[in-house]
């Protein structure tokens, strides 16, 4: 079991931007293969993405502020999180997938749910940014309330493109992460970044 120092010393390692730029950009290039009709490609984003995480927390979170080094207990906790995350992960993922394959195929006799469609993409994506809050990311909410809000919006207006909503998710997660980065680097100067004292 976790103390509650070794839960908060975990919450705020993840508080440098790195992993929401990773999943912004993961979620814009997503809406951009959906807009292009290269939904397969868009499928592979994430396996493309994941060594990012290791090289951009080695060249620019660790060089200035020091990993901390979890206990088994913290690690373990997280391998439990993660696993479960990956697995709430593909069920919305094979949710999605059944309820495109189904509405593609003329099973769209269900009333009402027409214009829902093309907003259901970015919901299942907002469900999956609630994940955030297995890293102890509470700012990731806020994304998914937003992604979930805008799918609601986009279906309420017609937009006629699921990419485009996934894309603007995306482009708010990223542009967060980017503010994050920026202030996180403001705060820690590296070697070489500011002056000696």
């Amino acid at each position: 079991m976790t103390i509650p120092l070794t839960r908060k010393l975990y919450r705020r390692s993840f508080d440098d931007g790195w992993l929401d730029i990773l999943v912004g950009l993961g979620l814009a290039l997503i809406g951009l293969a959906w807009l292009a009709d290269q939904v397969v490609i868009g499928a592979l984003v994430p396996a493309v993405l994941t060594p990012f995480w290791t090289i951009g927390r080695r060249a620019l979170v660790d060089p200035r502020l020091a990993s901390p080094q979890f206990g088994t207990a913290q690690q373990a906790e997280t391998r439990r999180a993660l696993t479960g995350w990956v697995i709430v992960g593909a069920g919305i993922g094979l949710t999605e997938l059944a309820f495109l394959f189904f509405v593609n195929r003329g099973g769209s006799g269900l009333s009402g749910f027409g214009d829902l469609v093309v907003g259901m993409p970015v919901m299942l994506v907002g469900l999956g940014l609630f994940a955030g809050l297995i890293l102890g990311a509470r700012r990731f909410v806020a994304y998914a309330v937003f992604a979930i809000a805008l799918g609601l919006t986009g279906a309420s207006v017609g937009v006629a493109q699921p990419g485009l909503l996934i894309l603007l998710s995306g482009g708010v997660v990223l542009a967060c992460g980017i503010a994050l980065l920026v202030r996180f680097l403001a705060h820690h100067p590296g070697a070489g970044d500011g002056d000696d004292v």
